[in-house]
């Protein structure tokens, strides 16, 4: 079922970015081929999609990247179509249609943002610093640092993990801290990213959670690869550094985590040792909970901040808390865009960050 809505979807997009262009450019016509074309279209995008799946090869390897860049921009022509049609029906309704094809408009616009997408993607992170006061003796001065999304294979490559992992060293943080979607690719470069990672160092140590992709290729395969990567996995567990207590949630989405339930993991870990309580937990709900069982920071990602306008508006509507620093009673949460993306290689009203978050006692 989900397949046939996803080629009808699909399918749609290509047959009003064909017809669309073909009415509105002058030296175009909606013919046969112009009808047929986009179904021939569909079956190629899911083609890329699904036979690298099958076969792993350099060839196989590049139609994956191809199928990624193809739906990011298929559906950023079909936005910029979208909203061109909207004052030709108005001119159309009240009588004075646009007397000229707004196709070549259309074009342009689409260059235009696409060039400025993946300018906006192809940035390294960029250091979003961060200083949050604390109450807890012998926290002061320190740095973490928080990795989320990074999404490791497709179209973010080995070379991009490795001067990641370079700009990460540079920081000499106390805490490295990752929010889940690690680990994208289970393939042919997956080694490569795993010793990129493994070179990040970090003094108290690097611990990280489950995102919702860690599920869709298996979480015991992909918890080895944190474990092989020097990352700690915190499974609804908590852990002690320093004075620094990390409570560590599965992805509460994927693991179907209720409320109750995610107190109770809470609860379980903020032991009275008057330790700083740190929560990671990759999707950004129930920072109210949070708040009521004495964490004083809650990491999250996941939304990408929509990664491509319009969709951070969408992804608002499910995610209150959508991007950046948030406050509840004592708890301050931060959600991160992702260090890069998922799929194509595309960012508009978004970016890549990497969040440092130092520790500042509180003045007495």
């Amino acid at each position: 079922m989900f397949l046939f809505v996803a080629f009808a979807v699909v399918f749609i997009m290509h047959y009003v970015a064909v017809a669309w262009t073909c009415l509105n450019m002058p030296f175009l016509s909606l013919g046969l081929l112009a009808k047929v074309l986009p179904f021939f279209l569909t079956l190629a995008f899911f083609a890329a999609f699904i036979i690298p799946h099958q076969i792993q090869n350099d060839y196989t390897y590049f139609m994956q990247i191809a199928a990624n860049f193809w739906l990011g921009l298929l559906f950023l022509y079909f936005i910029i179509i979208m909203a061109l049609m909207v004052p030709q029906l108005i001119f159309k309704l009240i009588g004075h249609p646009i007397p000229f094809g707004l196709g070549p408009l259309a074009v342009l616009a689409f260059l235009v943002l696409a060039s400025v997408c993946v300018h906006n993607a192809l940035k390294e992170p960029e250091i979003k610093e961060i200083t949050l006061i604390t109450d807890t003796p012998g926290t002061d001065g320190i740095k973490i640092v928080h990795i989320s999304d990074t999404h490791f294979g497709e179209t973010v490559t080995p070379y991009r993990a490795a001067k990641l992992t370079k700009q990460v060293n540079e920081l000499e943080p106390d805490l490295i801290l990752f929010t889940g979607d690690i680990f994208e690719d289970t393939g042919r470069y997956t080694s490569l990213f795993v010793e990129n990672v493994k070179a990040m160092k970090a003094r108290l140590g690097k611990f990280g959670v489950t995102g919702n992709h860690e599920y869709y290729r298996g979480v015991m395969e992909n918890m080895d690869l944190f474990r092989e990567a020097g990352i700690t996995p915190l499974q609804n567990k908590t852990v002690q550094t320093g004075k620094i207590n990390i409570v560590g949630v599965n992805d509460i989405l994927a693991s179907g985590i209720k409320p109750q339930y995610f107190e109770e993991i809470i609860r379980a870990g903020t032991v009275a040792n008057n330790n700083y309580n740190l929560l990671l937990s990759h999707t950004p709900l129930y920072l109210e909970e949070a708040s009521h069982n004495k964490i004083d920071l809650m990491l999250s990602g996941h939304t990408h901040n929509g990664q491509i306008w319009p969709f951070n508006y969408l992804a608002w509507m499910k995610f209150k808390n959508l991007y950046g620093l948030y406050k509840k009673g004592t708890t301050n949460m931060y959600v991160t865009s992702g260090t890069f993306y998922w799929g194509p290689a595309l960012r508009l009203g978004s970016k890549n960050e990497l969040p440092v978050i130092t520790l500042k006692e509180a003045e007495k």
